[in-house]
């Protein structure tokens, strides 16, 4: 898979055995020596705090990632435009394997800057399922000091777990944690939110047929969570629609997990 997180076994060994080993959220180079990148030197340095813009008028939100964030736009334009009728949403995704290759990928950091962006959502930090390599997060350290120093709220996007693996959503979600502790960043709980649904709703797939990427479901419940992040409307008071891939009362208990998973581990910093 190109730019999935994970790799079946077959497709792991044949990578490790090419100096590839990485089964993270997508395929990836191996990084034994990681070069540390800096944030764009034009830009002054700003590792603390971050702007809450989820009261703005309007959303534009930038969205870099690869196939694991490739329907959040839609669903965030569709979500908040029903919901918030007064509000204008616009939205870009940068797509890419992984965040080393799109910060080093000519002007797609510049993207921060060619519009009045709201939020920045970060998704396809590398990391080693195993847990045997740690790989460099100083790229998406990079975005999210850009990111900040513009005004912008930046947002990790950890990615949801693999079917099966009951542990790799929370591991994903604690390493976002760590870089947020390195440059404040809102971390998204998306791993806590799908486990919590995998539990409660056992009826509902939330994956594609890889057991690796989200189905409709499963993006919908994704997409639900930041709508919350973003605006700070609450989830549960989300209204249904026909057109979601789900029943109106697994609707409500989406929500429901959603609003109370953010209560107990909010997203974005409160000091």
């Amino acid at each position: 898979m190109t730019d999935s997180k994970r790799f079946k076994p077959f497709i792991v060994y044949f990578l490790l055995m090419s100096f590839v080993g990485l089964v993270a959220c997508g395929s990836s180079s191996k990084t034994e020596n990681p070069i540390a990148t800096e944030p764009d030197s034009s830009l002054p340095n700003n590792s603390t705090g971050i702007v809450d813009n989820s009261a703005s008028a309007d959303y534009n939100i930038i969205i870099y990632g690869n196939s694991h964030s490739a329907k959040l736009a839609t669903l965030l334009e569709q979500l908040i435009s029903s919901e918030l009728s007064n509000s204008q949403v616009a939205t870009l995704t940068v797509s890419g394997r992984f965040l080393d290759e799109i910060v080093n990928s000519p002007g797609n950091i510049e993207k921060l800057k060619q519009n009045k962006w709201s939020h920045a959502i970060f998704q396809g930090q590398k990391y080693s399922q195993s847990g045997s390599v740690n790989y460099s997060t100083a790229e998406t350290e990079r975005l999210i000091a850009n990111a900040k120093v513009l005004g912008i709220t930046p947002i990790l996007f950890p990615e949801h777990p693999q079917r099966g693996d009951s542990k790799e959503g929370e591991a994903v979600y604690k390493l976002h944690l760590s870089i947020s502790d390195k440059e404040t960043s809102c971390v998204a709980p998306i791993g806590l939110v799908w486990d919590n649904a995998i539990a409660r709703l056992p009826e509902v797939n939330l994956y594609h047929s890889d057991g690796n990427h989200a189905s409709d479901a499963g993006h919908l419940l994704t997409a639900m969570t930041f709508y919350e992040i973003i605006t700070g409307e609450l989830a549960d008071t989300l209204s249904y629609s026909a057109s979601f891939p789900i029943t109106e009362q697994q609707h409500q208990v989406f929500g429901q997990i959603i609003t109370q998973v953010l209560t107990e581990h909010p997203a974005c910093p409160t000091t």
